[in-house]
């Protein structure tokens, strides 16, 4: 399946400018923690476009963006789930810390791996 997730605690991707090239903005699956993440990726397979925000609620009781980036890789590497090879990503976190470390993360696996 081809969808679109857009991991936000707070936001809508009808607010999100930058979202307009991807399709429609009332067309994407939206993920308010990592267990809806998680659960949506299980269940529908991998998105081929994501936008990340960084904070998910309480930093000291929620994974961030940057953990469910991890859990992407990690499932690619241990073969559970492939990324797709058209996978793009966008972050749209107001953190810069936590944007460039998504952004950084998932760029190095991504050349990596070659896709």
């Amino acid at each position: 399946m081809t969808y679109a997730m857009f991991i936000d605690d707070e936001r809508w991707p009808r607010d999100a400018t930058w979202a307009e090239w991807y399709g429609s903005r009332d067309n994407w699956v939206v993920a308010r923690n990592w267990t809806e993440a998680y659960d949506t990726i299980k269940n529908l397979g991998f998105p081929n476009f994501i936008s990340f925000d960084h904070d998910l609620g309480d930093p000291d009781a929620e994974p961030t963006g940057f953990e469910i980036a991890k859990m992407l890789v990690d499932y690619d590497m241990d073969e559970y789930m492939e990324i797709p090879a058209d996978f793009q990503f966008s972050v749209h976190s107001q953190n810069p810390i936590g944007k460039k470390n998504i952004e950084s993360y998932l760029n190095n696996y991504l050349e990596h791996r070659g896709k």
